[in-house]
Formats: C-alpha cells, structure tokens, sequence
C-alpha cells in the first residue's frame, strides 16, 4: 500500500502544474464530500450551499483533473527533450521516469485505481449536481427578486410538497433538456435584468397536463358530488358569518358508464374541447368547438367577434385541459375576501374586533411600496384606522394580533417591484375571482344556428343554503340533499 501510494504521488507531483491540479482535485473532493453528507445525514437545503456545491465543485474537480495530465505531458516533454531515447517507449518506461519508480505493474494499478476513484467521484458530482438543480430552493430561491413571488405562493399552496420539476418538467429526457436550455436564456434574463415585470404565466411553453397533472390526478376515476360550505364574513360591526352550502358535480366515474355531466365533463375521454384564444392569456375565446364520440363537431363563436372565416381557420387552436381552468393550481395568488376569510377561520376570536372585515378589506386595498411593506406600513394602517374611531375600543393585544396578521396577507401577496397588486394572476376556477367558467357559459357563444353555449349553473352545482339567521333550516337543507 505504501508503495502504491508513494507512486501515486510521484505521478502526482512530476511537475508544478499537475501538482497543482493534486491540490484542486482534493479541495473539489472535500467540499462535495461534505455537501453530500450534509444533505443526506442532515438535511441540509440552502440555496447558498447548493449554490457553492454547483459552483465550486465541478470546475475544481475537473479543472484539478485537467491540470494534472497537462503537468505530466510538459513533464514528459522536457524528460524527451532531454532524453531521446524516451521517444517510441512503452507506457511503464514513461511513468517510470516520472514517479522515479521501477515497478510497471503498480504503476498501471495505480493509474487505473486514480482513473476508477475519479469516474465515480464524477458520477456523485453529476448526480448532485443534477438534485440541486431541481430542488425547490434552487428554482424558488437563487433569483430573490424574479421568483421570490412565486416561492412564496407555492409554499403555501397545496402542492408544496411537490417538486417544481415534477409539474414544470416532468417525466422523460426531451423535456429536461428543453428545460435546461430555456434555464440558460432566463439566467441570462436576470443577469441583465431584461425579464418581465410581473412574470407572465407559462402559458404557451408549459407542458400538457396529461404528462404532468395526470400522474397524480384522473379525470375518468374523479367521484361525482362534493358537498362544499363556504364561510363568508359581512363588513358589519359583528363581522357576521354568512354560509354557502353547494354541492359540485365533479363528474364520473366514466367505468361505470357514467358520462351524463358534471365539471370535469370537458376532459373526460369521448368529449374534446378545442377553443382559440386571441390574446394568448385564455381569457378571451372567440371560437370554441365541441365534439363527441359518433357525433358531428359542433361550432360556437363569440357574439362580439369579428373574426373570419379564414382567421379561424389559420388561427393556432388549444384542446381543453386541467390548467384551462385549475390554471393557478400551485402558485395562488389570492383576493382579500379570500384571504380575510382564512384569518378568521383560523384565529375566530378576531371577529369580536368591531368592524374587522371592513376595517381590513379598506387596509388591504391600499398601495405600498416595497420599503413601506418592510416597515411594517400595512399592520400600522390598520392599528391607525382603529385610532381614529376611539368609540370602537378593540382589545388592544386582539388588534396587534389582526395587524400582524393584515401585515402578512398583503406582504404574501403583493409585490411592487414585481408589479404584482390583486387580480395580476386571476384564478379560473369557478367565477368568482375571474370570468372562468363564464369566459364561455356566459349566453354570448352561439352556433350558426343560434343555440348558445349550454349556460344552466346546475350543470356543475346547486346552492343548497345561504344562510346565516337559521342554522336549523340551513342545517336540514344541506343534510336532505345529501
């Protein structure tokens, strides 16, 4: 062993050069080593650190193994030049001159050991080098001011713990070289601050959810009916409790035969929606057409557009699928009513502060920069609002609660330097924060014939109760229809 070793390093320390390539390669070595024990023992995610492992790592464990060949070809050419009879000799002849040692055969060893222990080494580093890159820190994370809005949403969203790659990528090598060249033209966006403010949706580059949504998600195997109450809050004194019973038809499940509506009736198998957006945002439609398994497509065209025959006919068309309505399914921007609604639920002893939904909703409607949002501007508004009006009293300790609270709804949800305000990324899902389902089921779609798009809400729900002074009667409406 101490032979091979003393061979090792005669090789290694033949010439400066590729001793100084030895010194990388150790350094390059020590650091991943630790990186990798770090993330694997103790779980260890910051981007800083996965920054340093990308970084640093690769150029000086190649780099090191760069130099070191280089250091032994100018050693070898010096010992030629000065010894000809070099020239024309086997391998263990050459080494044997650069390590000062006699034995070929631990000299091929030892070579073929160096070359074996770096080939895996590059396969750890590639590998993590890889991980790292599709981490939610590395995508969330390494570009604070680009993707610091959309990190935060998804952390707060119901995929959070899904990784950004599984729905952005995906599955298969095509995709993830796409991803990785579009990757170099967005860094080079940051570095010269060209990209857009606000980042628009990927709309047009995203891939389809058969690949992506659908590894989770079945649309043929969804339950039909799901009863859903919604709490809502007036922006009275008391901040009274309103509840919404609705059922939603989701549709299926289609192995039973059951094909006869319900919302998740436009992608399911027999049925295809195709549709054509002018503007690229899919909130315009002008044309949407409709067939069916043994039935003629059926045309519907917008009742406000001028299009032609032949613009339609030459216009790029879209298939309907999962984010043409769930189009906001992980980063969530909210409203206020949404949002105020979520504190309440979670903090109920907030409602006894006179005028809270009122006082908050007026508070989160305001605009401040990004300096007034670190000070803390938003909660102190809040606090002021209540000042002026000493007649309401609320326990002080409640109000600091609320403020802190109305401080992180907005510093969650606007970003103005990103010019992110409420409404930037409007949801589809149902029509409440956005046109959605009415961008077509809103009577203004019709056939040549006249017939409009079919516009009945009982289609997709049925509001059992809206109720608020009778909770007996709200009670027996939502349990009769169920």
């Amino acid at each position: 062993m101490w032979r091979l070793y003393r061979l090792f390093v005669g090789i290694i320390t033949c010439h400066p050069v590729s001793k100084i390539g030895g010194y990388v390669v150790t350094f390059g070595t020590i650091s991943g080593i630790i990186y990798i024990v770090g993330t694997l023992l103790y779980h260890v995610e910051s981007p800083y650190i996965g920054i340093i492992f990308v970084a640093v790592v690769p150029p000086t464990f190649f780099g090191g193994l760069l130099l070191i060949p280089v250091g032994i070809y100018l050693k070898f050419r010096k010992q030629r030049l000065e010894d000809p009879d070099l020239v024309g000799k086997p391998l263990g002849r050459i080494l044997q001159n650069l390590s000062g040692e006699e034995d070929v055969r631990n000299r091929i060893i030892i070579f073929v050991l160096f070359t074996a222990v770096n080939v895996a080494l590059t396969i750890v580093i590639f590998v993590g080098s890889l991980e790292f890159m599709d981490s939610a820190a590395f995508c969330g994370r390494l570009c604070h001011s680009v993707m610091a809005p959309e990190y935060a949403a998804y952390q707060r969203s119901p995929h959070a713990r899904v990784g950004c790659v599984d729905c952005h990528i995906g599955p298969g090598a095509s995709w993830f070289v796409q991803s990785k060249i579009s990757g170099l033209r967005q860094v080079y966006a940051v570095m010269a601050e060209s990209y857009s403010r606000p980042i628009p949706t990927p709309i047009e580059h995203l891939r389809p959810a058969r690949d992506t949504c659908e590894e989770c998600h079945w649309p043929e195997k969804f339950h039909s009916d799901k009863l859903k109450i919604i709490t809502h809050y007036a922006d009275d004194r008391n901040n009274t409790k309103i509840y919404t019973a609705i059922l939603l038809k989701v549709g299926g499940p289609e192995a039973e035969g059951n094909r006869g509506g319900g919302i998740h009736w436009h992608v399911s198998s027999g049925n295809r929606v195709t549709y054509l957006s002018e503007k690229g945002e899919r909130m315009d439609i002008p044309w949407v057409q409709l067939e069916r398994d043994g039935q003629m497509p059926v045309e519907y065209r917008f009742t406000g557009s001028d299009l032609s025959d032949a613009e339609i006919a030459s216009a790029p068309k879209r298939t309907m699928d999962c984010v043409d309505c769930h189009n906001r399914p992980t980063h969530i921007y909210s409203t206020p009513d949404r949002e105020l609604e979520t504190m309440f639920r979670r903090w109920p002893e907030l409602l006894t502060i006179p005028y809270l939904k009122k006082a908050a909703s007026e508070v989160l409607k305001k605009q401040f920069d990004e300096a007034a949002i670190a000070r803390g501007e938003v909660g102190a508004a809040l606090t002021a609002w209540y000042e002026s009006r000493p007649d309401e009293n609320p326990d002080p300790a409640l109000l600091e609660q609320a403020a802190e609270q109305v401080q992180e709804i907005y510093r969650e949800n606007i970003w103005p330097d990103m010019n992110i305000a409420w409404g930037t990324y409007p949801n589809h899902i149902g029509h409440t924060d956005s046109p959605g389902c009415l961008r077509c089921h809103g009577n203004n779609h019709i056939t040549a014939a006249g017939t409009p798009v079919d516009s009945d809400c009982r289609m997709c729900h049925t509001i059992l109760a809206l109720e608020e002074e009778n909770p007996p009667l709200f009670e027996y409406m939502v349990h009769k229809e169920k």
